[in-house]
Formats: structure tokens, sequence, C-alpha cells
């Protein structure tokens, strides 16, 4: 799938449906790797662990999106 596509399954997707790194990597717009690393460092979206497989809820990543918004300067007040 292209990352339109993704886009569009996730914002379809029920509230409490659950997700594995990579559509996030597509929503978030960054590597999987990031992703890794920011759980690595305690840091970043919410996770939760079943079994062996790291997945993310659509509701805790839409929560972390809203706190995370896009900066429009690079230049601080």
């Amino acid at each position: 799938m292209d990352r339109l596509q993704v886009l569009s399954f996730f914002e379809q997707a029920p509230e409490d449906a659950v997700f594995d790194q990579k559509v996030i990597s597509f929503v978030r717009d960054c590597s999987t790797s990031t992703l890794e690393r920011d759980r690595f460092v305690g840091q970043g979206i919410p996770f939760v662990k079943i079994g062996r497989l790291v997945r993310y809820r659509k509701s805790d990543v839409v929560g972390w999106l809203n706190q995370h918004q896009p900066r429009t300067s690079t230049v601080y007040n």
C-alpha cells in the first residue's frame, strides 16, 4: 500500500483499533527506527505489547499527534 492508502485505512479505523509500527511510521511520517528509538528511551507515542508484538492504539496516536502539532517556524520566542 502507498502512504495515501495507509492514511485512509488509519483514518477509517475505529478509535480502539491497533496498528503495527509500519502503519504508524506512515501516519507520523517517520521511520520505524525512529519509533523504535522513541520506545527505547521512553518517549513518543504510547504503545502496548501483545506478546512480543508492539502495537499502537489509534486513540493514543491521535492524542499524541494533537499534542505535537507541527511548528510553523524554527524561530522560538
